[in-house]
């Protein structure tokens, strides 16, 4: 057990609180609560501004003389550093993909690169693997703006699909399975560019960071 381990349960006793009344007030399991105090976990950043909260104390008093816990949030900080760090490398690269894929879908001079659809997927899923302000996603608003967008764009893209001269091309009457594998992969490359306008306008990282700032 920790020094924190001990104060989460001292002052939780001293607020005559269960285990279940603390998880309901922190929107937790009572199963996490009882890892805290066990010394099993730690609670994350936000949790412990909850804690402090609650308890009517400092940050301060529940860290103190706790060692161990202390090293555990610089390693978390130093981790989060790393995943903005990775996220604005990737929201980045989303733009220098996103028009090499839609230089691919049109193939100006028969120009055709599997990889670059494929790196954009890559990305995109290396970027979601490090994002981690879903909770602005709790904004109705948001969530609506994003979907409507992604329809927008959708539709305008498969337009595009659809007047796009070099893909007409590409199709041949007589061979039904070819023509609809190719039209298959041309809709699956642009929902991926749909995803990724989706990234570039919603997905700003530095909206992440300036939120991170402010807790």
């Amino acid at each position: 057990m920790t020094e924190l381990s001990n104060k989460i349960k001292q002052y939780r006793k001293e607020k005559h609180l269960t285990q279940k009344d603390l998880a309901e007030k922190m929107f937790v399991s009572r199963k996490l609560i009882s890892s805290w105090e066990n010394g099993h976990s730690f609670p994350d950043f936000q949790a412990m501004i909850r804690l402090s909260e609650i308890f009517q104390i400092k940050i301060d008093d529940l860290l103190k003389n706790d060692n161990k816990v202390i090293e555990h949030f610089d390693e978390q900080d130093e981790q989060a550093k790393k995943d903005r760090h990775t996220l604005h490398i990737c929201y980045n690269l989303n733009f220098l993909f996103l028009v090499l894929s839609y230089i691919d879908m049109f193939r100006p001079f028969g120009f055709h690169a599997s990889i670059i659809p494929l790196s954009l997927i890559i990305n995109m899923f290396v970027f979601f693997s490090h994002y981690s302000d879903w909770d602005s996603f709790k904004k109705s608003r948001k969530v609506v703006l994003s979907i409507i967008t992604f329809i927008v764009f959708l539709l305008m893209n498969t337009y595009s699909m659809a007047l796009n001269f070099n893909f007409q091309k590409s199709l041949n009457p007589n061979d039904v399975i070819g023509t609809f594998g190719a039209a298959a992969e041309e809709f699956i490359l642009i929902l991926f560019i749909t995803f990724s306008i989706t990234l570039a306008i919603f997905f700003h990282p530095a909206k992440e960071k300036r939120q991170r700032k402010n807790k």
